[in-house]
């Protein structure tokens, strides 16, 4: 492929493809320890709208804080049901969530 085709099929994925994927933080009781973390992670990053490139297959669990940050894919949006859902079929309690801004400032999420 020459250089001026390598050019246009950069410049063709560039415009096509959004600019990134929303990513959400969750606060969610019960998570207290690494094993708490990682069922929660296995679980979320199985719904069809985790953007799965980012994070650790998607999501990053924060034990400290109770809080799960999720990346959406760009071409899906967030079903809030299914998250929730899939964090209290662990048995944790998922609180409020944010969307993230690109400066990484929580948003109130309005579904």
């Amino acid at each position: 492929m020459c250089i001026k085709s390598k050019i246009v099929a950069l410049f063709i994925a560039l415009i096509t493809t959004p600019a990134w994927a929303e990513d959400y933080v969750i606060n969610v009781n019960g998570i207290v320890c690494e094993f708490c973390s990682f069922g929660v992670a296995k679980k979320v990053s199985k719904l069809s709208f985790i953007d799965q490139s980012k994070y650790n297959n998607g999501v990053k669990v924060e034990v400290e804080d109770q809080m799960v940050t999720i990346a959406v894919r760009p071409d899906q949006s967030i079903n809030k049901d299914a998250l929730f859902g899939a964090i209290e079929s662990g048995g944790y309690n998922p609180v409020d969530i944010w969307r993230l801004t690109a400066e990484g400032e929580r948003v109130e999420y309005h579904p």
